[in-house]
């Protein structure tokens, strides 16, 4: 399913190369920011940073770059949006540094979430819930920070 999610992202992308530079859609642009996670848990300070990648102009199809910083380590990884909330996020990395058996668990559920997510809903300005799916399907719910 996530494939042919990508794939349509590509298909749609590749489509567009010769159209007019458009402005990111509003809906969409809203997820530039730093964000901190609160549920499912919150128990380590985590963080998500969403930046326009400048690289991939926008379309239909808007890239990001993200970063953040996890129970132990930081990530990043790029991603693309989608006006009707459709998000894949197309790669996630971290750093690999060791912590406690707890927070080594949280973090790699955490960036385990993240590469599973399909959907990005903002129900106001200063709350984002991704929906992922994978082997514990569920919601990432944030707060906005800056």
């Amino acid at each position: 399913m996530k494939q042919a999610i990508l794939a349509a992202f590509v298909i749609l992308s590749l489509a567009q190369c010769n159209q007019e530079k458009r402005e990111v859609a509003p809906s969409v642009a809203k997820l530039a920011g730093t964000w901190q996670l609160l549920g499912p848990d919150s128990t380590y300070a985590t963080t998500l940073v969403f930046a326009l990648d400048t690289a991939n102009p926008p379309n239909d199809i808007i890239h990001f770059s993200a970063a953040g910083k996890a129970a132990v380590n930081t990530y990043n990884g790029f991603l693309s949006a989608a006006v009707d909330g459709l998000m894949i996020f197309t790669s996630v990395g971290s750093t690999k540094i060791a912590g406690p058996p707890a927070a080594m668990q949280f973090e790699q559920l955490y960036l385990a979430s993240l590469r599973e997510v399909v959907r990005f809903e903002l129900p106001t300005d200063s709350q984002l819930r991704l929906l992922h799916g994978g082997e514990k399907p569920g919601i990432l719910v944030y707060k906005r920070v800056q």
